[in-house]
């Protein structure tokens, strides 16, 4: 153990005074961190800080949760670097769904009667207007049938719904009445709320019921509500609990964490920026920071909050820029202090809105921008095209400009065998398969030796940190793999030898361990889905492929400039961002939220690490997103027609 005192972070040249404070701090704290600042590394030092100096004591664990599985790995990842495997084997990563999801699968048979399951379940998909319309129509006319699941939640809740305010329910409303829910005690306030328990218990009498993720964080709820010895035993296990990107927490995830951890000696640490908070159509809560701070900053509210300000990925013009749009969402809030200069370069090839005349001269345009970045070094990966909806429609726009250029791109929204492409690259499997197929392409592994060993330990159940005679063994027991299996990588695949070789990865390392190798595999089908979804990526990634080099490398994504929506991006930095498509007919939803419409722009502008491009055809820019045209006139941003 390392006295407190003598601790200093590891890997990085220092932290921002308040970052240092936050790091150390014995009690909750709430930390609004700007884009930039390193909250993730904050979280990475503050998890080092507790482990390596006994604040987070053998047995207990930290539990550290996030809005998106890349972000969870990306901590978890951070923490075993800076502490080693040994240490960071007592944090748990997992985004709000695993973990919800993680209850419910240990402790569904805890259930109210009233809720109780008959076995298994699987995940719902979102529900189709089509769906819903069948079941508002059946719940009308099932109010007064004793068989009906209208009339078992009419009965439950002693009210008697109408007709006509079940009729008067639209799907948007239905699908966001789960985050004002509670299910035990049962709570139901309008006719969308019942709808939903109407579906809940249509969903609970079938064999194997169907749950979203909403749903499933409701009943995770109500397991924890009933059953105070569960709750025991959690806060038990965590003395400890971060909270990332938490202005994006919904009513419903808020609401088990506080039923678990409120009261408790727990000390939580929650990071967010509520001018980042674009997650309000899938119901972030709004005063959600508020209410962390009335559940647990109450010993030292002032003291609780503090706020980073150190900007550390974009260049000082870039920051002005986001300063400007920060004054119109949080104008109270101290402005953001760049870290690095500009580069040498005129301030309109920095940032600058470019207008085209139409679609496709916007689209001839971004592909010559991206050419030009290409061609002075830039890597493909560097470049970032954000969108703000349908990914697919801009990949279909772009797609000549981009061929004609022989400029490789991908969209990391498309769908490929049951999951997005940039999802699937944050799984453990395929990044543990590719890894194995990179290897038996090599005489000579190198670092892919080394991580192979990893991922070999870890299906095995064993770390190398606790005895050095374990690596010896597993070194051996895959040198006698890579000699036997071992290809070349100028072979011509085929989907068979895709298969095939999958296969023999699988029965080397045992597909019952490689679900164990991580947590969000321990139960329901989302191993299945990420294992069919990358057999299937790695299929199409050969089709047309000269030989395997060419398959790992499309798979991964080398050199493809990535197309991603703005919600996606979160997390995200790239030395060029351009944003496309800066009108209305992009935006049309802008008006509805506005200042909803403001953060998806700011969290776009402040992916760019050295350059910020926007595009837009016509003069379709003066009417719903005119402020976001305003903001940008005052930081100096100029048009330049292409």
């Amino acid at each position: 153990m390392i006295p407190a005192e003598d601790w200093a972070p590891i890997g990085v040249a220092g932290l921002e005074p308040t970052a240092l404070a936050a790091v150390g701090a014995p009690t909750s704290m709430l930390v609004v961190a700007g884009p930039g600042t390193g909250k993730t590394e904050l979280l990475g030092q503050k998890a080092a800080f507790l482990l390596q100096t006994g604040g987070c004591r053998h047995p207990r664990r930290i539990l550290a949760i996030s809005f998106k599985r890349d972000a969870a790995t990306n901590l978890r990842e951070r923490v075993e670097r800076r502490c080693g495997s040994t240490l960071a084997r007592r944090l748990d990563s997992m985004t709000f769904d695993a973990f919800a999801k993680q209850l419910l699968d240990r402790f569904w048979r805890a259930l109210p009667d009233h809720l109780a399951l008959l076995g298994p379940y699987e995940i719902a998909p979102f529900i189709k207007r089509i769906e819903f319309e069948d079941l508002r129509r059946s719940a009308t006319f099932g109010l007064d049938d004793p068989n009906h699941s209208a009339h078992w939640a009419k009965t439950m809740i002693g009210k008697n719904p109408t007709t006509a305010g079940i009729q008067g329910v639209g799907l948007d409303a239905f699908t966001k009445a789960a985050q004002g829910m509670n299910l035990h005690p049962l709570a139901i306030a309008d006719h969308a709320q019942f709808l939903q328990l109407v579906q809940l218990r249509a969903a609970l009498i079938q064999h194997t019921p169907r749950f979203g993720f909403a749903m499933i964080g409701l009943l995770a709820r109500a397991v924890i509500h009933a059953n105070p010895a569960i709750r025991r035993a959690i806060c038990a296990t965590y003395s400890h609990v971060f909270l990332d990107e938490f202005q994006d927490t919904t009513s419903v995830q808020y609401g088990l964490i506080a039923e678990i951890f409120k009261g408790s000696a727990a000390r939580l640490t929650a990071v967010g920026d509520n001018k980042q908070r674009i997650m309000g159509w899938a119901g972030a809560r709004s005063d959600v920071f508020a209410a962390y701070e009335a559940d647990f900053l109450t010993d030292s509210p002032a003291s609780g909050r503090v706020s980073l300000t150190r900007n550390y990925r974009s260049n000082e013009r870039i920051v002005q820029v986001l300063n400007t749009l920060k004054s119109n969402l949080a104008p109270s809030e101290p402005d953001f202090v760049a870290v690095r200069p500009a580069p040498d370069l005129p301030t309109i090839d920095i940032c600058a809105i470019l207008v085209a005349a139409d679609e496709d001269a916007e689209a001839v345009a971004i592909a010559d921008k991206v050419a030009t970045a290409l061609a002075s070094g830039s890597s493909p990966r560097s470049i970032g095209l954000l969108v703000r909806q349908k990914a697919g429609d801009w990949e279909t726009r772009l797609k000549n400009a981009f061929a004609s250029r022989e400029i490789a791109f991908r969209n990391e929204d498309r769908d490929v065998g049951g999951a997005s492409i940039q999802d699937l690259m944050t799984e453990t499997y395929p990044r543990i398969i590719l890894d194995m197929l990179d290897l038996l392409t090599r005489r000579h592994g190198g670092v892919l030796w080394s991580a192979a060993v990893g991922h070999l330990a870890a299906v095995r159940g064993v770390v190398i940190d606790d005895e050095p005679s374990i690596e010896t063994e597993l070194a051996t027991e895959l040198d006698a793999f890579h000699r036997a299996n071992r290809f070349s990588a100028r072979a011509s695949p085929s989907p068979g030898d895709v298969a095939a070789k999958v296969a023999v990865i699988e029965g080397f390392l045992g597909v019952a361990a490689l679900r164990a190798v991580a947590p969000q595999y321990a139960a329901g089908d989302l191993f299945d889905r990420v294992r069919k979804a990358t057999v299937a990526f790695l299929i199409e990634s050969a089709e047309g492929s000269a030989d395997w080099s060419t398959v790992l490398n499309r798979f991964s994504g080398v050199g493809q400039t990535p197309l991603l929506t703005i919600t996606k991006s979160k997390g995200l930095e790239y030395d060029l961002v351009m944003l496309l498509g800066l009108n209305d007919q992009e935006w049309w939803s802008f008006d509805k939220d506005p200042n909803e419409g403001h953060s998806n722009f700011f969290v776009a502008a402040s992916r760019a690490r050295e350059r910020l491009l926007m595009t837009r055809c016509g003069t379709d820019r003066s009417h719903k997103i005119k402020s976001v045209f305003d903001l940008l006139s005052a930081a100096g941003v100029s048009e330049i027609s292409v």
